[in-house]
């Protein structure tokens, strides 16, 4: 029987302090339970024989609670379909929503806070990832998934109003998935680089009854996404060709096809996410056909939601939880944020963030990080000379442009999805790069950013060839010395061997053919638009 409208409007379901729980936890949370009836609004509202009550445990919270307890502080959400405008949303009402769409929906309170603290350090730490976009953070897995928000997650919002995980004073770069399967995954594996040793890969005891997740394949499916990733060839069997030691595949040998390794997360994003659901998986052929049996759901690194649901449901608070999670790491709040007030905090320590510098000036923009290495002024000078000499060389231009340094390889990372050995990223007029100093160890400033140049403005006349082409005429001619051609004997990378290399060695040495194949072929046609 519904409550009165009336009285719904003044109560909540009564949620959280061992009404449905053994025992044990009714004595506990005894003295808890008693103090909230004498310090909060409380409603017993007895309807007779066969019927319920219900209790008004706290006072809901609202979305203009969370705007004024947020401050000054915004996250820019943007669609990550391109669809609609980004809007503007202040952090604590942006953390409730997120909460929404990554929480376990019926997770007992510590696991609602946990996840709420490591929502809130991951915007904080993204802001900007989508820069060139002109938002923050997307509404997609590739950052955080916001849905409408509820009761239960703006008042775990709510009250962790501020927090985040911090290392050394400065808020650190978290992550976290639906589920490890048992055992975590080390962010080093997952993206070649990342150095975060607050998240080892490390057995989880909450998965023991978990049920395995099976997949049946066909090579021939297997042959299809491959291809449309850039494969070349026909597959003729597939097997597993490393682990590490979360026992999550890190490459699969593909007999037939070239190239002939895959690293195990790629392989996931090509089949799909959603069928392979994490690489904690083993591999059995049938003939023509191959069946996956595998645990667990997503990269695995962090916070595991399932298993921190499962250890709020024993009685672990938010502390223990993250602690379990992010060994090493510290909870602070930011400065200015309001604490609730059934918190007790300690004076907070202001959050240093590293501040960005842009110039605007004749169609080229750029934006650099406060820790890139090179001012603003120096890379827009470099910028316009690589700007102008390859417009003389290619007698091709487009306005605007805009070019972002990044203050860390992480975050380099996290806006491109690329590996760590990548040192330039050009889509359509933006051009994204690492730090300043990774440049000056690898190719320098100049020549990878002529080259980045080069790409944006030959992007268009090469639209729908084969990757070598683009990335071949980008490094001849932000070379702008001759380069050797190929001879005969040179095979030309096919466009997964550029997109989806497994090491950095191997990504040098598809650049490089690429490079000489252009030179080749451009060679012969005298013109780069010919190039095919």
């Amino acid at each position: 029987m519904p409550l009165p409208a009336r009285v719904h409007a003044l109560a909540v379901e009564f949620r959280g302090f061992g009404i449905r729980d053994s025992k044990r936890n009714l004595r506990s949370g005894g003295n808890r339970l008693r103090n909230v009836l004498l310090t909060s609004t409380a409603l017993f509202v007895a309807l007779g024989a066969g019927h319920h009550f219900t209790v008004h445990a706290q006072s809901d919270v609202s979305d203009a609670d969370l705007t004024a307890a947020s401050g000054p502080r915004v996250v820019r959400l943007g669609s990550a379909s391109g669809a609609g405008r980004p809007v503007e949303l202040p952090l604590e009402v942006y953390v409730a929503r997120v909460l929404a769409g990554e929480a376990e929906p019926r997770a007992a309170e510590g696991s609602q806070r946990a996840l709420a603290i490591a929502i809130r350090t991951f915007a904080i730490v993204n802001a900007g990832r989508h820069a060139r976009e002109g938002f923050d953070l997307c509404d997609s897995t590739h950052c955080q998934v916001p849905r409408a928000a509820t009761a239960t997650t703006r008042r775990a919002t709510r009250a962790t109003t501020g927090q985040v995980l911090t290392r050394n004073g400065t808020p650190a770069e978290v992550f976290y998935s639906a589920s490890c399967g048992g055992y975590s995954e080390s962010a080093a594996e997952v993206w070649p680089g990342a150095d975060y040793p607050y998240m080892p890969a490390a057995p989880d005891e909450m998965h023991a009854e978990d049920a395995p997740w099976t997949l049946a394949l066909t090579l021939r499916e297997i042959e299809q996404s491959l291809r449309a990733a850039g494969f070349q060839g026909q597959l003729t069997s597939i097997s597993i060709d490393g682990r590490n030691v979360s026992g999550r595949v890190t490459r699969l040998r593909l007999a037939g096809l070239r190239p002939d390794l895959i690293a195990g997360d790629r392989f996931r994003g090509v089949i799909g996410a959603t069928r392979v659901r994490s690489t904690a998986f083993t591999l059995e052929p049938s003939g023509e056909s191959v069946r996956l049996t595998g645990r667990g759901y997503g990269h695995g690194v962090g916070m595991c939601v399932i298993g921190a649901a499962r250890r709020a449901a024993r009685g672990d608070s938010a502390e223990m939880i993250l602690s379990k999670y992010f060994p090493g790491l510290e909870i602070t709040r930011l400065a200015g944020a309001s604490a609730p007030a059934s918190t007790a905090r300690p004076a907070p320590a202001s959050i240093p963030r590293p501040g960005a510098a842009s110039m605007s000036r004749a169609g080229i923009v750029v934006n650099v990080g406060g820790a890139s290495g090179i001012t603003a002024d120096q890379l827009f000078r470099v910028a316009t000379q690589a700007h102008d000499d390859m417009v003389a060389a290619l007698g091709s231009s487009v306005a605007p442009i805009s070019i972002r340094v990044h203050e860390s390889i992480d975050t380099f990372r996290a806006a491109t999805n690329k590996p760590w050995w990548v040192s330039a990223v050009s889509i359509d007029t933006s051009i994204d790069l690492v730090p300043a100093s990774v440049l000056a160890q690898r190719e320098g400033v100049e020549f990878t950013l002529r080259t980045a140049m080069a790409e944006v403005l030959v992007a268009e006349s090469l639209r729908g060839r084969p990757a070598w082409v683009r990335v071949g005429a980008a490094r001849y001619f932000g070379r702008g010395t001759r380069t050797n051609q190929a001879s005969g004997a040179v095979r030309c990378p096919s466009d997964a061997e550029l997109n989806l290399a497994v090491s950095a060695a191997a990504q040098r040495d598809a650049e490089s053919r690429a490079e000489a194949c252009f030179a080749r072929e451009y060679a012969r046609t005298g013109d780069w638009r010919a190039v095919r």
